[in-house]
């Protein structure tokens, strides 16, 4: 099994390796990475431009690495249509410190690799953890493992998209792992003038900033139970599945390696 691993933090950052190590024993793992911070980029392309790609340290033996002067979307594709010359079976991208939920799925970067493989018909899922989460914790890594051990399996369809959140708590304190849809709610945008004449934008969700309830079965409010979070996606149209028979193989998979 082929496996591509990137991130929208870089190469450098400490997430992607331990997604590197979690999944290391599944088949042959490939790091291809934005060489800089690309947080909130979305499934931006650099379209128009000449984007290069450099050979990287690697932090995992056996593991190359390569450095993309782009976005994650295009690591993706150069990773799948150059590096591994089509022959891709799996994409994961994380893991993201910072939780990627309701409609943040839409501008995150980590979310927006998965949905570039996913769209080539390639199963892809996002891992992300809460910002205080502990990148390394070995409960975290075995779910990880379990879920990619279930997308690479025949039976989960081409093009399958998923986004798994991690509580900020230490793994033997989840309380399990569920099925969840996005979160509703709606951006709050801020700018702030610059010297130079500018703007520096910043957004936000309006649950968090206005402090609403959280709606019962979505991503956030899943992990406010201290429980993981599961949501699946047609590769091809983005739509929420909360019936995809493959979505609930993952979870009785991670719940039996939570205990």
């Amino acid at each position: 099994m082929k496996i591509l691993v990137t991130n929208d933090d870089g190469f450098n950052n400490p997430g992607i390796w331990a997604l590197v190590r979690a999944v290391k024993d599944l088949g042959d793992v490939t790091v291809v990475a934005p060489a800089d911070n690309q947080s909130g980029v979305g499934t931006a392309l650099s379209l128009r431009k000449s984007v290069k790609i450099n050979s990287a340290p690697s932090r995992v033996d056996g593991v190359p690495c390569w450095a993309v002067a782009g976005t994650p979307a295009d690591s993706v594709i150069l990773g799948v249509e150059h590096v591994l010359l089509r022959d891709c079976d799996l994409v994961v991208s994380g893991i993201n410190p910072g939780f990627n939920t309701s409609r943040n799925v839409f501008i995150s970067g980590t979310m927006g690799a998965a949905i570039q493989a996913a769209g080539k018909g390639i199963k892809a899922c996002a891992f992300s953890l809460g910002m205080d989460g502990d990148l390394e914790d070995p409960i975290a890594a075995k779910v990880v493992n379990a879920v990619a051990t279930e997308l690479l399996k025949p039976e989960t369809q081409r093009g399958a998209l998923f986004n798994v959140n991690f509580p900020a708590e230490l793994g033997d304190t989840y309380r399990g792992v569920e099925g969840a849809f996005p979160q509703p709610t709606e951006f709050m945008s801020k700018l702030e003038a610059q010297s130079d004449g500018g703007y520096e934008l910043f957004s936000g969700l309006r649950m968090n900033i206005m402090e609403e309830e959280l709606t019962a079965g979505s991503d956030n409010e899943v992990l406010s139970r201290g429980k993981v979070s599961i949501s699946s996606f047609d590769g091809p149209t983005l739509t929420h599945q909360p019936q995809d028979p493959t979505l609930q193989r993952i979870i009785d998979a991670a719940n039996r390696v939570i205990g």
